[in-house]
């Protein structure tokens, strides 16, 4: 049995609903916490998938870790390893494979619409789920989809939110966010809020409707795990 290998870079910022996903379909997993300092796991020989989670950095800074996991996608690629990435994870997965991470005009904090693109693969993925949902965003970055993946949703404020391509997925929405890593996030992380603007709501609009809202996004997380654990060798990876 093979695990999928986690990397998260912020003890804040944890795989929430992704983790639930993996124990309710019954697929062992293991974290890497480089936030606790822990090494790059270069060696990709016994792990079935690579996750990368969010974090409060930008994928160009400086951190050697950083160009550690840019290199570590690179060679997973290569070897065909299906690999998915939230927010900062989906930003070292576009960098990887040779898209491009810059600041954005104006942070994009808060519930905002998506709406799905016209393509054969959010026809076939998509196809039961609301025209436009509202999901979490919390970036100052913007990726651009690397040459060959297949965009898979928008926002007015970014276009960029999310691509596949082989069997790898990179989405931008903190798709993995539970109720209580948000209420934590806007305790600790609050700060990020100023100013408001129409791309950054307030901590009263974030928090309304909070429960309904994450199912309602939570819709979409289990379509989009569903298909990438689909991309795994079941086999190997059922407990």
């Amino acid at each position: 049995m093979n695990p999928i290998r986690i990397f998260r870079h912020d003890s804040r910022v944890g795989a929430g609903h992704f983790i639930r996903t993996l124990e309710r379909n019954k697929f062992s997993y293991e974290l890497v916490a480089i936030d606790q300092g822990e090494p790059v796991l270069t060696d990709i020989n016994n792990v079935s998938g690579l996750a990368f989670l969010g974090g409060t950095m930008s994928v160009n800074d400086t951190h050697p870790w950083i160009s550690e996991e840019l290199n570590l996608i690179c060679r997973a690629a290569e070897k065909n390893l299906p690999i998915i990435g939230h927010c900062f994870g989906a930003q070292l997965i576009s960098k990887a494979l040779g898209g491009n991470i810059s600041t954005m005009p104006k942070k994009e904090i808060g519930w905002y619409a998506i709406e799905f693109l016209d393509n054969d693969i959010c026809k076939q993925w998509f196809s039961r789920l609301p025209k436009t949902l509202d999901v979490l965003l919390w970036h100052e970055d913007a990726m651009t989809i690397p040459s060959g993946a297949t965009p898979l949703y928008t926002t007015v404020h970014n276009p960029n939110q999310a691509f596949t391509i082989d069997n790898i997925i990179a989405t931008i929405p903190h798709l993995e966010v539970t109720a209580n890593m948000l209420n934590d996030w806007l305790e600790v992380y609050g700060y990020d809020l100023v100013p408001l603007s129409d791309s950054v709501q307030s901590e009263t609009e974030i928090s309304r409707d909070l429960a309904q809202r994450i199912s309602s996004m939570h819709q979409l997380a289990d379509v989009i795990y569903d298909q990438w654990l689909s991309m795994l060798d079941a086999e190997q990876n059922i407990l």
